[in-house]
């Protein structure tokens, strides 16, 4: 204590040590909690430095204030805004392996409390040690605060003051230059986080992303028709041609969509083996859809999402589009931009009316606001279930409940109708709810893999019963039914731990593995038909509304998109992800790297130097729809552009809250199932074992069996 005293009078005192403080606890975190990809010996001594810089910049902001007393409380206070700001993305990487941005930042309101659930589970025991120094200074400068250290009594003259910060940026500059020499363009090309955090720095990382972000804003007011021909000519040549074989097999029917909250492909035909040796099958009604005779089921479909997750996955299954390098579509420009989406598209070509059904608030990812653009006949929410006690857990209404509760509505939707449903069980952090664990848990060391399998149990019993509904209802047969997962269930960080139960060594574990693991199930059901098969083709989210377009007997020549219908022959197999990465069935890409897709085997020292070019301009072209995507996007093209199926884009001028209304009044009413069966309801038809209904007979609850959910 006396050597830190001792420090702290000199001059300077305290702004050497906290300058210290703040880089070994970002240097530790590099080391702990960041996966980074740091090779070699200057990877290593520039990762060493990059804190330095900006710690120097920052920190020497409080040098300026002339009063002893505020220049101590200023540098504190950042100090712990800086490491506020560390522990932030500690947390958050943690789960989803990706830095926080100034839109996940800016709109964190509209992501509801349950993320402090998952925040608590994020939490380790050596946390302590991110705080420790502020505990510790805090109380030296709160109870020794009679008794000032005498560095603070100090004046400091102004140029020294300015040359602290003026060595700052020498030595941001000389960070840039080493960062350039080892990574050419690496504010200009990279489509990965990681490689800024890496080379520059958090704290750059954190004020780079504030500027991309504002820039961004100021692209859309900038922005004209002429921006439209480089993507309209991309989408043009880009357009594959429908398979006469599938293309009108679903021609007329209604079009059910159901998101499967973070099931991933393994989990299909998986078996999960108890402490005792005995087999479980996880989802056992979902697999068997998957190898039905009248579904096209795709074994290599991966999710493309980016920070907008589940959202992003509406983003690329409605719109066909990406979404946003860092943030989200619907955060960011759900409430402003205009959108060609599968509601407007299907009711200008097809008279389809359409609702969105989710178990939790409508402004949980600017839902609401969002799919008013999008052109959602109606929404469904929170508002129009009962989400109270044990009806719900931290992501909204359970699976079970939410099904058998989406009866009602669903009935009244005149036909044909395109609806989404939206489940919540099977998300992370994979709580358990006893009166619903009847599947054993994995048994590992995380308890978040461990969980995992039981909530994927109950989503597929959920999704059974919903399936027994339409049959019983005689929906089934006038539907198309589409599952899709969202994105990945469990993140790169925990694969190592999951490694051993899909039949790979935790210790060989890479990226090349985290990048097969973002395969997610693809299942377009058409009852019978009898034709359906898995496809072995490479494909992603962006595909499916092309997909569906043509199964439903739809042209999409003249929309922009940037997906293909996966069924055409005409279909391309190259799948670029959201960070950069790009697989097809021979090659997986990354950075600087190409593995061999089947076999995981790194093919740089391989290929030649013309075979690496070429292989590279491969990915770069895969990129360049990447950047496309973010064109129309950020810009807002589409409110430039009115292709011919798409004469008039519909317009939401009622609220959501007031759509029961509307629906009674809704032109076409007497083809909704409800109106077809002289208005007796179908909801009695609905049988589930969810324990908390109170059965009566049929699985239907008496207090709301007439009405369930309905707003007074």
């Amino acid at each position: 204590m006396s050597k830190i005293k001792e420090l702290l009078n000199k001059r300077y005192g305290i702004f050497i040590l906290f300058l210290f403080l703040f880089w070994l606890k970002t240097y530790m975190a590099y080391w702990i909690e960041f996966s980074l990809g740091v090779t070699g010996i200057y990877q290593h001594l520039i990762l060493l430095i990059n804190p330095i810089a900006t710690g120097v910049i920052i920190l020497s902001i409080a040098l300026f204030f002339k009063s002893p007393t505020l220049r101590k409380w200023m540098m504190f206070t950042l100090l712990l805004l800086m490491t506020v700001l560390l522990y932030a993305n500690i947390l958050y990487y943690r789960e989803f392996a990706d830095f926080l941005t100034s839109n996940i930042l800016l709109n964190s309101n509209n992501v509801s409390s349950a993320l402090l659930t998952s925040t608590f589970e994020m939490m380790r025991f050596w946390d302590v040690l991110y705080w420790i120094d502020l505990v510790l200074f805090g109380y030296l400068f709160f109870y020794k605060k009679k008794e000032p250290f005498s560095e603070g009594k100090k004046e400091y003259k102004r140029w020294p003051k300015a040359a602290v910060t003026l060595l700052g940026v020498l030595l941001l500059v000389g960070n840039l230059i080493l960062a350039e020499i080892d990574r050419p363009e690496l504010l200009t090309r990279t489509f990965d986080r990681n490689y800024i955090v890496k080379y520059l720095g958090l704290n750059f990382f954190s004020g780079y992303d504030a500027f991309k972000t504002t820039q961004s804003s100021q692209l859309r007011v900038s922005a004209d028709e002429s921006d439209l021909s480089k993507v309209f000519n991309f989408s043009a040549e880009n357009h594959a041609e429908p398979n006469p074989e599938y293309f009108g097999v679903a021609e007329d029917r209604n079009v059910i969509v159901i998101g499967l909250e973070s099931v991933q492909q393994f989990l299909i035909d998986y078996e999960l083996e108890d402490e005792n040796g005995q087999s479980h099958e996880v989802m056992p009604f979902l697999s068997s859809i998957y190898d039905n005779e009248s579904s096209y089921s795709f074994e290599n479909f991966f999710h493309q999402t980016g920070q907008g997750k589940s959202s992003d996955a509406e983003v690329l299954g409605e719109l066909s589009l990406y979404g946003l390098p860092q943030g989200s579509v619907f955060q960011t420009l759900g409430s402003a931009n205009t959108f060609h989406s599968a509601p407007n598209i299907l009711e200008q070509q097809g008279g389809y009316t359409s609702a969105a059904f989710h178990g939790n608030v409508g402004s949980f990812w600017n839902r609401t606001d969002t799919y008013q653009n999008f052109g959602y006949d109606y929404f469904f929410d929170s508002e129009f279930y009962d989400v109270s006690g044990e009806r719900s857990m931290e992501y909204g209404l359970k699976d079970k409940l939410f099904f058998h509760d989406s009866a009602e509505y669903l009935e009244q939707l005149p036909q044909p109708f395109y609806s989404k449903f939206l489940t919540v069980s099977h998300h992370f952090p994979y709580p358990l709810d006893e009166q619903n664990t009847e599947f054993p848990a994995a048994q590992t060391d995380d308890d978040t893999i461990n969980n995992y399998f039981v909530t994927a149990h109950y989503a597929d019993q959920a999704l059974e019963e919903f399936f027994n509904y339409l049959k019983e209802s005689g929906l089934y047969e006038d539907s198309i039914i589409v599952m899709y997962g969202d994105h990945y269930g469990i993140s790169d960080m925990r694969n190592p731990t999951l490694a051993p139960l899909v039949g790979e060594e935790r210790e060989d574990w890479n990226s090349y593995n985290d990048t097969q693991m973002q395969r997610v199930p693809f299942i377009v059901h058409v009852p019978g038909v009898d034709n359906g098969e898995v496809f072995d083709t490479y494909s992603g989210q962006v595909d499916m509304l092309p997909t569906l377009m043509h199964l439903l007997g739809m042209e999409t020549e003249g929309h922009l998109f940037m997906g293909q219908d996966i069924l055409s022959e005409e279909h391309d197999n190259t799948v670029p992800l959201r960070n950069g990465r790009v697989v097809t069935p021979e090659y997986t890409f990354f950075e600087s790297e190409i593995y061999d897709t089947e076999s995981g085997e790194l093919l740089n020292d391989q290929l030649t130097e013309e075979e690496m070019e070429e292989l590279f301009q491969y990915r770069d072209e895969a990129r360049e729809e990447l950047n496309h995507s973010d064109e129309v996007q950020m810009k807002d093209l589409l409110r430039f552009y009115n292709p011919e199926p798409l004469d008039e884009l519909k317009e939401i001028d009622y609220l959501y809250r007031d759509q029961l209304d509307v629906l009674e009044e809704e032109p076409g009413k007497e083809s909704s199932l409800i109106e077809q069966r002289d208005g007796k309801s179908t909801v009695d038809l609905y049988e589930t074992d969810a324990p908390e209904i109170q059965e009566s007979g049929n699985g239907v609850s008496d207090e709301y069996s007439d009405s369930p959910g309905q707003p007074e």
